[in-house]
């Protein structure tokens, strides 16, 4: 994972909750009905070619209603509506037309009609409605067209599928209502998250300005109470005076390193002799702490180096180095370059550090 990247907050999606629980369990509810009612209205049903129809018909309609729910975002995509649509009409045109004229009863033609049903409305309520009307009105064709084939009129064919309008009008009614209410709503959920973030990021601020108010207490108080007093100071305590000096101006210019674990190396590695200087050359807006693993580096390289100059720089934004810790010493100079997907180049007599 590059040493910069933060996962993207994750997109707020199926705001009626047709992915839910319920949805699916209504939906496998239905599919039990189908098979039951299909069965039990087919006992006087012979031939293969009749339940093959029918059989494969039950799957085809499963498997749409299936992809109409599971289908990722908010708006189902028009081209595979319209292919759903397609395949739902071939669908129920198979079940009807499999079922021999002799055994015919209106009650075997039901199940596959209201499967198509629930698979119209799903697509209403997925940002679809003019493909499911299309749908709707195809389908009362359809059942016009196998009707007529069967000697019982086309009229009577379209009048079979007439209890589905009201089921769209209402569906309908929904999505032109409630959509732009629940657009509203994922607005309010993501400002909601937005201003949590920011309660986060300004609790983490005054939780940071806690901790330097605490660290200024313990360093630099004692040392200003000393100068108050006129103390006239030891070598040590002149030592320690440039240190706790050192690490407040770190604390200014360096701030994405001012992490207690690396403040405490390069305290160390000051009491040792060992020049260090930390620049942060982000702005303020893209200041923070670095990556661990960028600490770790340079933790490392300070508690190994044992004289000479350490400089560690954090590189501004939008270029391929994320970070540069230069080491000076023993007439060799190395150069470590971090770039943002975590690869770490090597260098020995590196120039110093430019714009």
């Amino acid at each position: 994972m590059p040493l910069n990247d933060a996962p993207p907050p994750a997109p707020i999606t199926d705001i009626f909750g047709i992915r839910s629980r319920t949805v699916i369990l209504a939906l496998a509810h239905l599919g039990f009905v189908y098979v039951v009612v299909t069965i039990g209205a087919g006992l006087d049903m012979r031939g293969l070619w009749a339940w093959t129809g029918v059989t494969i018909a039950f799957f085809i309609l499963s498997a749409l209603a299936v992809a109409v729910v599971r289908a990722p975002g908010e708006k189902y995509p028009l081209p595979t509506g319209i292919a759903v649509v397609a395949v739902m009409l071939v669908a129920t045109a198979l079940s009807w037309w499999s079922i021999p004229t002799d055994t015919l009863d209106i009650v075997q033609c039901q199940p596959p009609l209201i499967a198509a049903a629930a698979i119209l409305v799903l697509l209403a309520l997925r940002g679809r409605p003019v493909v499911a009307w299309a749908g709707t009105l195809l389908m009362s064709l359809s059942a016009g067209i196998w009707s007529d084939g069967r000697d019982r009129g086309f009229l009577s064919g379209v009048f079979f599928t007439t209890w589905i309008y009201p089921t769209m009008i209402l569906a309908t009614l929904f999505v032109v209502m409630l959509r732009p209410m629940a657009t509203r709503i994922r607005v309010l959920r993501e400002e909601a998250v937005q201003r949590a973030v920011d309660d986060a990021a300004a609790q983490a601020e005054s939780e940071e300005n806690d901790r330097q108010v605490a660290h200024l207490d313990r360093t630099a108080r004692p040392i200003l109470r000393l100068v108050a007093d006129d103390h006239e100071f030891a070598d040590t305590e002149v030592t320690r005076a440039r240190l706790v000096e050192a690490d407040l101006r770190d604390g200014l210019r360096a701030q994405g390193w001012h992490s207690p674990r690396v403040r405490d190396a390069v305290w160390r590695a000051r009491e040792r002799g060992l020049a260090v200087t930390l620049l942060d050359d982000r702005v303020e807006g893209d200041a923070g702490v670095v990556h661990p693993e960028l600490e770790d580096a340079l933790v490392d390289i300070l508690d190994e180096a044992t004289a000479g100059q350490v400089t560690a720089r954090v590189v501004p934004p939008g270029r391929a180095t994320l970070a540069t810790i230069l080491v000076e010493g023993g007439g060799v100079t190395r150069r470590y370059d971090y770039a943002g997907d975590g690869k770490l180049t090597v260098a020995e007599q590196a120039p110093s550090f430019g714009p």
